[in-house]
């Protein structure tokens, strides 16, 4: 019973599949329809209303497993990944299908060496291969995403210090981002590098940082440029307000240091307990072990 529900649920999966690769090309009425106002006059099919469920749990939710289609855009801007929304989403169906498989495969096996399953534990591992393939994969996207953030926070302070220099030697702002851009490298370099390329296609310096600000999502840079573009508009002294900024970008980066400290408190006391106290009571006992030996 439970290699027939198996082999049910595999054939489901592969008839999905392949309804989702040779499905017929819908008129070009019907795919413009929804934004246009007009009514389709094509009926959703079993097939594709189940795929929309799916997508609508598993990503059109804010509690989603696999993280809303604004999350993953933001995440792959500040990952610096080179491909698409549509492109990731493919991978991680990928990457789902293959935890998928995975676990039919280890079910399989259960069934040849002759160890019964329930239906329920078939269907819970099933689906929890299923999501936890695809929550991997932008598990992965957004630990990248958060250490190229941590790495541009991290570089924050030094850039704002050079961009200070360079405004008391009396450059402008443009001219000093261009310098550095051309003669330092890093993470945040190569963000200043797209505002500075952003600047000669003709836009505006303060929208592009802005740009940049809403882009990366960050605290400390949010504060930079919110304060830099504050300084150009009024006419504050530049110098003064970057180096105002760097103290508190480096400031940050205590505090986080600290955030982390405390987190890592418990595993920083594992090595302690099971490597450093074992060690020294085996050091204090042995000779008094060797002695009572002796006698």
């Amino acid at each position: 019973m439970s290699g027939l529900f198996v082999g049910a649920l595999l054939g489901l999966g592969l008839v999905l599949v392949a309804s989702v690769i040779f499905r017929p090309k819908v008129a070009m009425a019907d795919a413009i329809a929804p934004y246009v106002g007009a009514i389709s006059k094509t009926k959703a099919s079993l097939t594709s209303r189940t795929l929309e469920f799916l997508n609508e749990t598993l990503t059109s939710r804010q509690l989603s497993p696999w993280a809303s289609d604004k999350n993953i855009s933001t995440w792959l801007r500040q990952s610096t990944r080179t491909y698409s929304l549509a492109t990731f989403r493919r991978n991680q169906i990928v990457t789902a299908g293959l935890s998928l498989l995975g676990a039919v495969i280890w079910l399989l096996i259960r069934f040849a060496a002759g160890k019964p399953i329930s239906v329920l534990v078939i269907l819970l591992v099933i689906l929890s291969a299923f999501v936890s393939g695809g929550w991997y994969a932008k598990w992965q996207l957004s630990s990248s995403a958060k250490k190229q953030r941590t790495a541009i926070e991290g570089q924050l302070s030094t850039v704002l210090d050079l961009l200070a220099f360079a405004v008391s030697a009396g450059e402008p702002v443009l001219l000093a981002m261009r310098r550095i851009v051309q003669s330092c490298t890093g993470p945040l370099i190569s963000e200043l590098r797209k505002v500075v390329n952003s600047v000669n296609s003709g836009e505006a310096l303060a929208a592009s940082l802005i740009q940049l600000q809403t882009e990366l999502d960050s605290q400390p840079v949010s504060r930079a440029v919110h304060a830099l573009n504050l300084a150009l508009e009024r006419g504050t002294p530049l110098a003064q307000v970057l180096r105002a900024q760097a103290s508190d970008a480096r400031a940050h980066q205590a505090r986080m240091l600290l955030v982390l400290a405390g987190h890592k408190e418990t595993s920083m006391m594992l090595p302690v307990v099971f490597l450093i106290l074992p060690m020294i009571v085996a050091v204090a006992l042995y000779p008094g072990m060797i002695a009572l030996q002796v006698l």
